[in-house]
């Protein structure tokens, strides 16, 4: 047998375990049947920070009374199943270091526009702000409601900011479509927020408070539900701000 011949051989006998390794096992199989995602999905798993896990690792966190949220990243056909933080379910504020009721602390980032903007420039309005990355898959995940939130409610600001640099954050807005105005490099700021879970929403009132927050998502498979639940979220953040004002 020649070299090349057994070259070939080789090359299609890796090929071969590589696809038997990367098949689901029987107890996989059984849990995405329970999701009824369809014919033939394409699943991926994810930690409470939006990183990569195997089933196993996945499938052992559920057994710690851990849930989990499920998103359809309708782009690339994948059902994304993302664990939610220990105690946490979705539309509840993580453990910032700021609260409801809070100054916004002052900040100074560049934006996608080529200009730096502060905190000052969005006060006399209501600004939602998403905190994200690009490698974050819910990040991903949850422009398209992103987008439809901000085209519907012309009398908000909306901030997407992310500890990436210029040129990730470029990368992410040209191929996921996101419409919102980008500030990038503020790692500074999500660490004095105490921001650890991504997507974090916040909302800014507009002497520059906040008004509510929210780790992550209610995700379902139909985008109206989506964007319905972000619009219940803003508008009870919202009422609980008048409320509070002095």
């Amino acid at each position: 047998m020649s070299m090349q011949r057994i070259a070939i051989l080789l090359s299609l006998i890796c090929m071969s375990a590589s696809a038997l390794a990367a098949s689901p096992t029987a107890d996989e199989q059984h849990f995405i049947a329970t999701l009824q995602l369809g014919t033939s999905p394409h699943v991926r798993y994810l930690d409470a920070n939006g990183r990569p896990l195997d089933y196993a690792t996945f499938a052992q966190t559920l057994h710690e009374r851990r849930s989990y949220s499920l998103t359809r990243d309708t782009q690339t056909d994948t059902a994304v199943l993302r664990l939610r933080p220990a105690g946490a379910h979705a539309g509840e504020p993580g453990r910032f270091a700021f609260g409801r009721g809070d100054a916004f602390p002052p900040f100074e980032l560049p934006s996608l526009h080529g200009d730096v903007q502060r905190l000052g420039n969005f006060h006399g309005r209501y600004t939602l702000i998403s905190f994200f990355f690009a490698d974050c898959e819910p990040c991903n995940a949850e422009v398209p409601t992103l987008n439809a939130y901000a085209n519907a409610h012309g009398d908000m600001n909306f901030v997407a900011i992310t500890f990436d640099d210029a040129e990730t954050a470029r990368g992410f807005v040209s191929s996921r479509g996101l419409n919102w105005n980008v500030l990038y490099g503020g790692q500074s700021l999500t660490d004095t927020l105490g921001v650890g879970i991504y997507p974090t929403l916040m909302l800014i009132d507009p002497s520059g408070h906040i008004a509510g927050a929210a780790v992550g998502m209610t995700m379902s498979d139909d985008p109206a539900k989506r964007l319905a639940d972000l619009d219940s979220w803003i508008a009870q953040w919202k009422r609980a701000s008048s409320a509070a004002a002095p």
